[in-house]
């Protein structure tokens, strides 16, 4: 086995994390979330972005109380393709594209940036997900904030 830079170890623990999380939104399910989420730190944070999405910086345990039933009540199939990384020091950011099907038939597709942020130990700490609002926005409607 040879040794992975810092850079090379967290762009591969970044792809695995997305890979896991499309699905989990897929037909996997929470055993995917599960994988995915194994690879985070205890005080990891998610911010969906630009700020007109008006979604708050989640914790994992709202994030996943989000996502999770929003994913299983949505999609029937997700599909992600990673077009490029970069990688410095304890941040990779991942261009990529995502198609898939709601369960109603209609497509989505969507473009990001996905920029993490990792700790000593290969942990990610924190994500920062942007996204083409005008189609989100589109898609989804304004998020409802919790009480």
């Amino acid at each position: 086995m040879t040794n992975l830079s810092q850079e090379e170890r967290n762009t591969r623990t970044a792809v695995q994390y997305l890979q896991h999380i499309v699905d989990g939104s897929g037909r996997q399910g929470k055993p995917a979330f599960d994988q995915a989420f194994a690879l985070v730190s205890e005080d990891f944070t998610i911010q969906v972005m630009p700020g007109s999405m008006k979604m708050p910086e989640l914790h994992l345990d709202r994030y996943r109380r989000w996502l999770e039933p929003m994913v299983d009540q949505l999609f029937d199939t997700f599909e992600m393709k990673v077009i490029a990384t970069t990688a410095q020091d304890n941040r990779v950011v991942v261009e990529a594209t995502s198609s898939a099907r709601t369960k109603d038939g209609r497509p989505y597709g969507q473009q990001y940036f996905i920029s993490f942020i990792f700790n000593d130990r290969g942990q990610i700490t924190h994500v920062k997900e942007f996204v083409d609002s005008h189609y989100s926005l589109g898609f989804y409607g304004l998020p409802q904030e919790e009480a």
